[in-house]
C-alpha cells in the first residue's frame, strides 16, 4: 500500500511539474504589440558567428546573447540566429530586400517549455513591431 501510495504521489507531483513548464509564459512583461526601429537590427547582419549582442528592440525588451548563424541564403535573404542569454529562447531573424529595394525584417523568438513567443514583422501601415504570440496556437499536437 504504501509503494502504490509513493507512485501515485510521485506520479501526481510529475504532472502537476510538467503542466506547470507548459503553461509558462516567457513574454508576460511585455505589451501585445510594440514598435521598433529597423537601426536596431541592421548592424547584426554584418556580425560573424560568436560575435556578442544586445538588440535594444523597445526600452522594456532587448536581447542578450550570442550569435549562433549567420548565413546569407540568397542576394535577397540573410538569416541570424541569436541564442539569448536573458532568455531561455533563440531568435530567429531575417533581412529581405524586395524588387523595390526595401528591406523588411521578420523572425521568431520562442524557446522550448513556454507556450509564448515574439514575432517580428511589419503592421498594415509599414511600422516594424514586435508582437507576442501564443505557440498553442501554432503549433498542432
Amino acid at each position: 500500500m504504501k509503494k502504490l501510495f509513493a507512485t501515485l504521489t510521485f506520479t501526481l507531483v510529475f504532472t502537476a511539474m510538467f503542466s506547470n513548464a507548459r503553461a509558462q509564459k516567457m513574454f508576460d512583461a511585455l505589451p501585445e504589440t510594440a514598435k521598433f526601429l529597423p537601426g536596431v537590427v541592421e548592424g547584426i547582419f554584418n556580425l560573424n558567428p560568436g560575435s556578442s549582442v544586445d538588440v535594444k528592440f523597445t526600452q522594456g525588451f532587448h536581447v542578450t546573447g550570442v550569435i549562433k548563424s549567420n548565413t546569407k541564403v540568397y542576394d535577397n535573404l540573410q538569416t541570424v540566429v541569436i541564442e539569448s542569454s536573458n532568455y531561455k529562447a533563440n531568435l530567429f531573424i531575417s533581412k529581405t530586400v524586395g524588387q523595390d529595394n526595401k528591406v523588411k525584417y521578420v523572425g521568431r523568438m520562442f524557446g522550448r517549455g513556454f507556450q509564448d513567443g515574439i514575432e517580428l514583422n511589419i503592421d498594415n501601415a509599414g511600422n516594424n513591431i514586435i508582437k507576442k504570440i501564443n505557440l498553442k496556437d501554432m503549433i498542432v499536437e
